[in-house]
């Protein structure tokens, strides 16, 4: 009798720890409710701060311009400056033609951002615009001219100004493509690579 008691007593107490352990809710802890939080929160932090940046505009422009130095209408030097997005403003020998000097009365090329000097030179144009030094030479003094033979694919948005740093004058070359100037041969100011510059720029 004692016993059969006793063991009811037991699975008693075993069935109410149980049922207690069951119906009991855990607290949660400041640091799980804190991990909670920043759980939740950190996407539409990271969303928000997405959507506020500004995609920087990228120019697409593919276009290019053909510029000659004369002397005469049978003594000319001809260069091509061409404009691509994928390109770099630097030499690369996949993309532009290194200048070779020859025996004619004048010689033109276009100046690398590192300073090469080119006959074909590809580059990207800029948003912001883009400026090309040019390398001028001639063997007589005398009276030249600098003509804008081509330009192809250049939004007009773009303004194309021809800058004599020597005369200290600028030409609107896209709407007057033809500049006379004298050279000097004894005064090296009057030409080589540091007179004239071609601006282009976004209006």
């Amino acid at each position: 009798m004692k016993k059969g008691f006793f063991t009811l007593l037991l699975l008693t107490g075993i069935y109410l720890s149980s049922c207690q352990k069951d119906t009991t809710v855990k607290p949660q802890t400041s640091a799980t409710l804190n991990s909670q939080t920043s759980t939740v929160a950190t996407p539409a932090l990271n969303h928000a701060s997405t959507s506020s940046v500004a995609t920087p505009a990228v120019d697409t422009v593919k276009g290019y311009m053909r510029v000659q130095l004369a002397a005469s209408a049978t003594s000319t030097d001809n260069i091509l400056i061409d404009f691509n997005p994928a390109s770099s403003a630097a030499f690369v020998k996949t993309e532009d033609a290194v200048y070779l000097q020859g025996f004619g009365a004048v010689s033109l090329s276009s100046l690398t951002s590192d300073g090469t000097a080119c006959a074909i030179n590809t580059m990207p144009l800029t948003v912001p615009g883009r400026t090309v030094a040019l390398n001028v030479g001639a063997k007589a003094d005398g009276l030249y001219t600098l003509k804008l033979l081509t330009l192809s694919s250049i939004p007009i948005n773009y303004s194309i100004w021809l800058k004599d740093r020597y005369m200290k004058d600028s030409l609107d070359f896209r709407n007057n493509n033809t500049y006379a100037f004298n050279i000097a041969t004894k005064d090296t100011t009057s030409y080589g690579k540091n007179r004239f510059t071609i601006v282009l720029r976004k209006n």
